[in-house]
């Protein structure tokens, strides 16, 4: 067994500033839990917890629009006319920001300005899932589908300098620096927080550095013609984990799922003598209330506004 004088490992060894005694080398003395919490972890709830929470150092936002044609090669099992198509729903599922290709979008270190950074966005992939809505509110079609805005060229069809233009470049505060891709040299990159779920390459997890999130709209749909032209807006952060103490309000103890007994014969009865029905929806409220746990020391006020978890009916 190891001991303070008779230590078996190589090279130098550290521990937490505590005054509590080795245990192993005086077993006889007392352990004071508050000066050794490796032998006596602290009993009771804290006033204040530290959390590692993402946090957003810098925003802005763009806005872009572009037409997009024929509509029937994109949704090709859909009649706009005969399924009375009114509207269609949009969501930025992903987006390729063509890194390493000419040009393609890129992140720059400003001279003079080390906090910043200059984000080039140019011919950038979006990829929607589309969602197409009849008269009656009905979708009747889903479908994603790739269309590129900044298009890099004034030669391009879809180039419009208000609305399209070739690229656009935001100077973002990023005083902790960006993200990298690891090949042959480390190469700047942006990080887009969207719906794809592909292991590794999957886009719906929160990174540190530059990220990007991303909302569209179509602003005008043209039946007559299959066309619509998409608005998008594009989040751009500066995005850091960083620790912060927050206020400790109680435990969190998850609720317990209870078997339930369908009795048909009280259903209209209870439902009678019940409460009347509601229309709007309300979050979930996932925890309990906490019981204290009884350990041999003073009980600790609950200070959760949580209710009680609901029991079976006898």
């Amino acid at each position: 067994m190891a001991c303070c004088g008779n230590n078996q490992v190589r090279g130098r060894v550290f521990q937490r500033p505590i005054t509590g005694e080795c245990p192993v080398c005086k077993p006889e003395e007392a352990i004071n839990p508050a000066e050794d919490a490796c032998v006596c972890p602290p009993l009771g709830e804290p006033k204040l917890l530290t959390i590692v929470a993402p946090v957003v150092f810098d925003e802005c936002g763009i806005n872009l629009c572009r037409v997009v044609d024929n509509l029937d090669k994109i949704f090709d099992d859909l009649d706009f006319e005969r399924d009375n198509v009114a509207g269609i729903e949009l969501r930025v599922i992903d987006i390729d920001f063509n890194f390493g290709k000419e040009n393609g979008s890129k992140v720059e270190t400003l001279v003079r300005r080390p906090n910043c950074v200059r984000v080039t966005l140019s011919q950038i992939d979006v990829t929607f899932a589309a969602k197409v809505i009849d008269q009656n509110c009905r979708v009747i079609a889903e479908e994603c589908f790739t269309i590129q805005y900044l298009p890099g060229d004034e030669e391009d069809p879809y180039f419009d300098n208000d609305t399209n233009p070739v690229s656009i470049a935001i100077d973002v505060y990023a005083p902790y620096g960006v993200s990298y891709k690891l090949d042959c040299e480390c190469e700047p990159v942006i990080s887009f927080l969207g719906f794809v779920e592909d292991g590794d390459h999957g886009n719906n997890a929160l990174r540190q550095g530059i990220i990007t999130q991303a909302l569209a709209k179509v602003v005008n749909l043209d039946v007559d013609s299959l066309s619509a032209a998409i608005g998008l807006t594009i989040y751009i952060k500066s995005v850091y984990f960083v620790q912060y103490k927050i206020p400790h309000k109680g435990l969190c103890v998850p609720p317990k799922c209870i078997p339930v007994d369908i009795e048909p014969e009280n259903a209209c009865l209870d439902f009678v003598e019940g409460d009347l029905l509601e229309q709007s929806i309300q979050p979930l409220e996932l925890c309990c209330k906490p019981k204290t746990i009884k350990h041999g020391f003073c009980e600790v006020e609950d200070p959760t506004p949580a209710e009680e978890c609901p029991k079976k009916r006898s």
